[in-house]
């Protein structure tokens, strides 16, 4: 029996192999404005840390983009649950296109940094991952069984059932948690580095502590049957 696939696998490939053509794209075009030493990292004061050449500033992030969208390419044809991703309808699609184009995003900022026209990347990046919890959450419900994406415990991956519950709990949190770490990108410093602690921890216990509860209440139930 041939398997299923993915109608929109067609749609990744084309979108997300666009915005990593167009990154390196870009990365040629700036190449020869940029100063012989970018920052390539910032503390959590905002301020630049880590430095690195121009080529680096102008093509590290686009192929590590582009490595990390053929990874998500190939998930499907690898994962012993591979049948599933036929049947996440736009949810695979969404989340690969919308971690390609925060990458770019990211990319974009950093270049936009290095040539004079933006100040401030880490806030860029903190409402960029807000921005990615909420688009997460709203399609965490929706993603099927499968090993290499969505909340992974050893109970989530034990029981479809455990898997299914878990994400349609986690979903809203996600949501929320994104909402938080946007505002959170108002304080600078320590202040955000707290919070963002605070907020990752919570919506990564909760879930965890869910899928355990979720599975052995279902095992027990199972052995009363039995």
């Amino acid at each position: 029996m041939m398997e299923k696939k993915n109608p929109n696998m067609r749609l990744i490939i084309i979108v997300g192999g666009l915005l990593c053509l167009i990154n390196f794209v870009i990365g040629f075009l700036a190449y020869p404005h940029l100063p012989d030493k970018v920052p390539m990292h910032w503390n959590l004061a905002g301020e630049v840390d880590g430095w690195g050449t121009a080529w680096q500033g102008a093509f590290m992030l686009p192929l590590i983009v582009t490595g990390v969208f053929l990874l998500l390419v190939l998930l499907p044809k690898i994962d012993p649950k591979r049948k599933n991703y036929a049947n996440m309808g736009k949810a695979y699609t969404t989340i690969v296109l919308v971690l390609i184009i925060f990458f770019t995003v990211i990319y974009l900022g950093t270049l936009g940094t290095s040539l004079g026209y933006l100040e401030n990347i880490p806030n860029l990046v903190q409402l960029g991952i807000g921005a990615l919890f909420i688009i997460l959450g709203n399609y965490m419900g929706k993603l099927k069984h499968n090993y290499f994406m969505g909340i992974r415990t050893p109970w989530t991956l034990a029981s479809e059932e455990v898997w299914y519950r878990t994400h349609r709990m986690a979903g809203p949190f996600w949501v929320i948690g994104g909402l938080l770490f946007m505002l959170s990108s108002l304080f600078a410093g320590e202040v955000f580095f707290k919070a963002m602690l605070v907020i990752v921890f919570v919506l990564v216990a909760i879930p965890t502590v869910y899928s355990f509860i979720i599975f052995k209440k279902l095992e027990k139930e199972s052995q009363k049957e039995s």
